[in-house]
């Protein structure tokens, strides 16, 4: 897809992701020309990041680099799978200051289900639009976020989705998103 070749997209996940979150998404990114890499937050990470499909047990992935390796300078944008893993993740302090930096240098995030976890905890999420998982909708609305039952949202330079079903509309949105914002220098 033209505008997205070549841009990196760093996909933070922790144990417990949602395969069909990152896989669908890093296939729609790679195949329109996108770099994925995989950002873990531990030095286990490296090893093994098990995910999970649905309440069973997942394949695993590997982290490429870890969270306090990096910053939103390394990338042009962020992703954040669902699952039991934004809420493992979402208390590192270093999840939350490479989230605030892509907020701060507007940078696109892209959270899917549980994901927008990562967000409320990095604290900015107040006075924005997004969607979620709808077991979430009360912790948005709590951290000031306008909850949007909505198979997408987008508010600006984040692009967020309830969810497995809804990943087809998001991952168009997420593109198109991405194929608009500034390349890394």
């Amino acid at each position: 897809m033209q505008g997205v070749e070549g841009k990196r997209v760093a996909a933070l996940i922790g144990d417990g992701y949602e395969e069909l979150d990152l896989v669908e998404s890093r296939r729609a990114l790679e195949e329109a020309g996108a770099v994925v890499t995989i950002v873990g937050v531990d030095d286990r990470s490296r090893q093994r990041i098990r995910g999970k499909r649905g309440l069973d047990d997942g394949g695993s992935s590997r982290a490429e680099e870890l969270v306090a390796d990096c910053t939103a300078e390394d990338f042009d944008a962020l992703l954040v799978p669902g699952g039991t893993s934004p809420d493992r993740i979402r208390t590192s302090r270093e999840v939350q200051r490479i989230v605030r930096e892509f907020e701060a240098m507007k940078k696109p995030i892209f959270s899917i289900g549980h994901g927008a976890q990562v967000l409320i905890s990095s604290q900015v999420v107040r006075g924005r639009q997004l969607t979620g998982a709808r077991s979430i909708a009360d912790d948005i609305r709590n951290a000031g976020g306008l909850y949007r039952d909505q198979p997408t949202v987008q508010d600006s330079n984040w692009v967020s989705t309830r969810g497995g079903e809804d990943l087809p509309q998001f991952s168009r949105t997420m593109l198109e998103k991405l194929a608009t914002a500034v390349p890394v220098a």
